[in-house]
């Protein structure tokens, strides 16, 4: 078994390549969760035209590139990022609040006029899934 070498980086350049392998790491994931057919989300429809053999052939090279993470990730010292529940939990409620109140049909008007007709309807209906939001 070979011994692998440690290499101290700097911590800024330890931090910056800490977060480009985190999301190179997150990247891999989400290849994994479509190809891998997981629950399909209600607003998105991915139209299948990959052979089970190409499918094969890209988890394996997904694979691969965990493994390498990982190999460097020990071979630089790489910090895992830390993410406390709670603060994930409120950085998400916090972009989807972010999401909802650009919907508002007032912010729609930067797309052209928004129906006047619609507009209390339409903003009721944001409004019920920004308490929904509030919720998590």
């Amino acid at each position: 078994m070979k011994i692998m070498k440690k290499i101290n980086l700097k911590p800024n350049h330890r931090r910056s390549f800490s977060s480009s392998m985190y999301l190179l790491e997150k990247l891999m994931k989400e290849i994994k969760d479509e190809l891998s057919e997981k629950e399909p989300i209600r607003m998105q429809t991915i139209k299948q035209d990959l052979s089970e053999g190409k499918k094969k052939a890209v988890l394996q090279a997904v694979s691969d590139v965990e493994q390498e993470i990982a190999r460097l990730a020990d071979k630089y010292q790489l910090t895992r990022q830390e993410l406390v529940e709670s603060h994930f939990l409120n950085s998400r409620k916090s972009k989807a609040w972010e999401i909802l109140n650009d919907s508002l049909s007032k912010r729609m008007n930067g797309f052209g006029e928004f129906p006047p007709e619609l507009a209390k309807e339409f903003d009721d209906d944001i409004d019920r899934l920004l308490k929904l939001v509030s919720k998590l």
